[in-house]
């Protein structure tokens, strides 16, 4: 998640505006592949894939999802449901994401609305309908296989993710270098100039709350906090785990203290701490 962008509209709003207000658009947080082009972004290659890939389309209201299984050969073990961060796409980022899931189950990964093989308009709402179609397709996988499912949400995945989370009955979930809401987003972003200001978030950012959507949620959630996350601060997880607990989420923080907001995965302890928080459920 990119949040440069935001800084700037706090920043430049206070120096200018005489009311110090800051508007935040929804497609502040969205990185569709015509903004990618236009701000000429080029995404890092990928790494090969070591495991069986299928990919295959889903159905969603905005046309059809881009959708990657990747099979470990391993009957035993979860289904994992990822949810990638805003600059995510399965074509630079598969063999990344599976390389970090793998050791833990199978995984299901998909295309956000306006990136790599998903039509539709880069908005929340697109955004949570693709989220849902494939949950519910994960969740069908997994019966079907005796699975456990669990949602993993990365970055802007981490606010996506929980949205569908009790629709589909997850087993567990993952939230990985994220945030409570976007509000807290912007205001981090603000920094120094936060008590001028007044943030006004479009409708469907301002609605958004992971506490809230996951409130009477019965499972475990276990929080992956990057002490060097320059994009989404570590204090975004803290607030993250405070707003759960404060609502009877049990949750585990797990706290990496070399991490930064996209290497989390590659920390030498990473596999054996997330086994053994989710294993404890």
């Amino acid at each position: 998640m990119n949040t440069r962008r935001l800084g700037l509209i706090a920043v430049s709003t206070l120096a200018l505006s005489a009311c110090k207000a800051v508007n935040v658009p929804e497609d502040a947080f969205f990185y569709p592949d015509t903004r990618m082009q236009a701000e000429k972004i080029v995404l890092p290659p990928d790494a090969p894939m070591r495991f069986q890939a299928d990919t295959f389309t889903i159905p969603y209201a905005g046309g059809t999802i881009g959708a990657t299984r990747v099979r470990t050969g391993r009957t035993d073990t979860p289904l994992i449901l990822f949810c990638g961060g805003n600059m995510f796409r399965r074509s630079a980022a598969a063999g990344l994401t599976a390389a970090k899931l793998t050791p833990f189950g199978d995984v299901l990964m998909f295309d956000y609305p306006g990136s790599g093989e998903t039509p539709g308009p880069a908005e929340y709402e697109a955004f949570i309908a693709t989220a849902r179609a494939v949950a519910d397709v994960a969740r069908a996988q997994a019966d079907a296989e005796g699975r456990k499912l669990i949602a993993w949400g990365h970055s802007l995945g981490g606010i996506v993710c929980p949205q569908i989370v009790q629709h589909v009955r997850a087993d567990a979930v993952v939230l990985e270098t994220t945030t409570p809401n976007a509000r807290a987003v912007v205001e981090n972003a603000a920094g120094w100039a936060r008590p001028f200001i007044r943030i006004n978030l479009a409708p469907n950012l301002a609605a958004v709350d992971v506490p809230t959507a996951l409130k009477g949620y019965a499972g475990p959630v276990v929080v992956l906090e990057a002490s060097h996350d320059t994009t989404l601060p570590p204090a975004l997880s803290q607030k993250l785990v405070r707003d759960l607990r404060a609502e009877g989420v049990t949750v585990d923080r797990l706290v990496f203290p070399d991490a930064g907001h996209g290497d989390v995965g590659a920390q030498p302890d990473f596999q054996s701490r997330v086994a053994a928080a989710l294993a404890a459920h």
